[in-house]
C-alpha cells in the first residue's frame, strides 16, 4: 500500500485499492481449493491478509515503528515502504478424507462468497468515490 505522489486520490482510495487486489488474490486461492476439491492428497490454501491491512492503515491499535529503510518491517506483514504481505497457508484442518485432500467445499463456498461480497463492496464504495470527484470536476452537474 503506498502513498500516491498526487493528491488527487487519498489514503482511503489506496486502502480501497489495496483491498480490491487482495481480495482477487484471495478468491484466486479459493476458487483453486475448490477445483482441487476431488484431487488426492490436495492441501487446502488460505489466503490472509486483513490483518496487516488493517495494521498498515493504523485501526489494529499497534504503535507505528520509526525504520531507517524501506526494506525494515515497520509491522508484522507490512514493510516500510508500505507494501503488505500476506500469509499463504496451508489450512489447518481437523478432518482429512481417505484421499487425503483437506478441502470443506461447504467452507470454501462460504468464504468464496463473503469475499465476493466484499470485492463487490468495496468497488461500489471506489465507483460512489469517484463519482463525487466526477462530479465536482463538472462544477456540479
Amino acid at each position: 500500500m503506498k502513498a500516491l505522489g498526487n493528491q488527487v486520490f487519498s489514503k482511503a482510495d489506496t486502502v480501497l485499492e489495496t483491498s480490491l487486489n487482495h481480495r482477487l488474490a484471495k478468491q484466486q486461492v479459493t476458487s483453486a481449493n475448490v477445483v482441487n476439491a476431488s484431487t488426492p492428497g490436495y492441501r487446502a490454501m488460505g489466503y490472509e491478509f486483513e490483518s496487516q491491512l488493517q495494521s498498515a492503515i493504523g485501526t489494529d491499535g499497534a504503535l507505528k515503528l520509526k525504520v531507517s529503510q524501506g526494506r525494515h518491517l515497520k509491522n508484522p506483514g507490512i514493510s516500510a515502504d508500505g507494501d503488505i504481505k500476506p500469509d499463504l497457508f496451508v489450512k489447518p484442518t481437523e478432518s482429512i478424507g481417505n484421499d487425503g485432500n483437506t478441502v470443506d467445499i461447504d467452507q470454501e463456498m462460504a468464504d468464496m462468497a463473503s469475499n465476493q461480497i466484499i470485492y463487490k463492496t468495496t468497488v461500489e464504495l471506489l465507483n460512489r468515490r469517484l463519482a463525487m470527484m466526477r462530479y465536482g470536476i463538472n462544477g456540479g452537474r
